[in-house]
């Protein structure tokens, strides 16, 4: 345990903290008493290891202790400074219940912090470090009551946080076409949009899916839904918000990349044709979204129902790109081009319960079923 503190502190001493966060009333004099000092910083994190999502946050907790090990409770907030390898956003400290507290938020794709605490410059905390990361925390999802979720505005895009997990951990992101543009022609129909949603349930592996819905009209009914899953699952959905465009990173590490002001898609690993208007709902086709990808895409669609369940339809997901029909999964390996049609209860329950989960959390299940089944595995790219 000596070793391992020892190694941590020499990591921790081999990046200078060259950013600091303090208050923004720092200007104003200090209101801790002149006969009150601090001996002694001692830090927690609440999180060890985080998303590097660039919506993820935590909080440092923050005892201060004088000379006789008493801890102190009237110091002014305002005298700790944090300090950061890395640039990453700071709220200023603040005391609750005998605790000094402070919200973190990393920047995307940000590396492992290495971060101090100090008071008064006079006194600082031992090194500590957060690690963050850009693959699933977990391969399943928990046997946990998901009772709601909660959608909130950040920039161009909606985040979800789910009542599974803590109120500063988002569990997916979205965004919509709302036209007037090639691939959502409102100019025809006024109602119709084209909605992306990119899911990481629980941070975990098990239901990442990228969820398309082609929305032709005002009626519930007839909204074409589908469901992507990439493979192999090395990350999460990550997005970068840039000045005109929209990057997501796939969970096989490819990327697409929307126009931010239309949210169409104009470069990267998928391809997208206009959404279908036509009058005949029952003959109408799902998002055209083509893969062009070196991993596996799993596709299944879904006329005004969860694409997972069964369907009233009796058309076929066909073998090309699967944008026509719902009985049945399209998977279709980018690398080799072989394509492969299976039942949707080998992958998911017929029960319109949420979360619908996948059936194979890790990639190494999937993967032996897709020898059994498809006749090839899982690309390694």
């Amino acid at each position: 345990m000596r070793i391992l503190l020892s190694l941590i502190l020499l990591v921790g001493c081999s990046h200078p903290l060259k950013y600091k966060y303090n208050s923004s009333k720092k200007y104003l004099a200090s209101l801790t008493s002149e006969d009150v000092h601090v001996s002694r910083i001692e830090v927690k994190l609440i999180d060890k290891t985080l998303f590097a999502s660039g919506m993820d946050s935590t909080f440092i907790m923050v005892k201060l202790y004088d000379r006789e090990g008493n801890q102190l409770t009237d110091i002014d907030p305002d005298d700790l400074t944090l300090s950061s390898n890395v640039d990453l956003e700071a709220k200023p400290f603040a005391l609750k219940k005998g605790i000094y507290k402070a919200e973190i938020l990393p920047r995307v794709k940000s590396p492992t912090i290495t971060m101090q605490v100090d008071w008064v410059e006079r006194v600082a905390s031992e090194k500590f470090i957060l690690s963050t990361t850009q693959a699933p925390l977990k391969d399943r999802i928990a046997p946990l009551s998901h009772d709601f979720f909660e959608t909130t505005s950040l920039g161009e895009v909606s985040v979800t946080r789910g009542s599974a997990s803590a109120t500063n951990v988002i569990e997916g992101f979205s965004f919509e076409n709302i036209g007037d543009n090639k691939i959502v022609k409102t100019s025809k129909v006024k109602a119709a949009s084209r909605a992306f949603s990119f899911d990481y349930l629980e941070q975990a592996r098990q239901n990442l899916a990228m969820s398309v819905d082609d929305i032709p009209s005002e009626k519930v009914s007839q909204t074409m839904y589908s469901i992507f899953m990439f493979f192999p699952r090395k990350q999460m959905f990550l997005l970068e918000q840039l000045s005109t465009t929209l990057d997501v990173i796939l969970p096989t590490g490819e990327k697409i990349v929307f126009q931010k002001d239309s949210k169409e898609i104009v470069d990267g690993v998928i391809s997208e044709g206009a959404l279908d208007l036509s009058s005949d709902n029952s003959k109408r086709q799902y998002a055209d979204l083509k893969y062009k990808g070196k991993g596996i895409v799993l596709r299944v669609n879904g006329r005004g129902q969860s694409p997972e369940l069964g369907q009233p339809e009796k058309d076929k997901i066909d073998m090309e790109f699967g944008n026509k029909g719902s009985v049945d999964v399209l998977i279709y390996n980018g690398s080799t081009g072989q394509k492969c049609r299976r039942p949707k209860t080998d992958f998911w329950e017929p029960m319109d319960v949420r979360p619908i989960e996948f059936k194979y959390p890790t990639d190494e299940e999937f993967d032996q079923y897709l020898k059994q089944n498809c006749g090839f595995g899982i690309p390694k790219f």
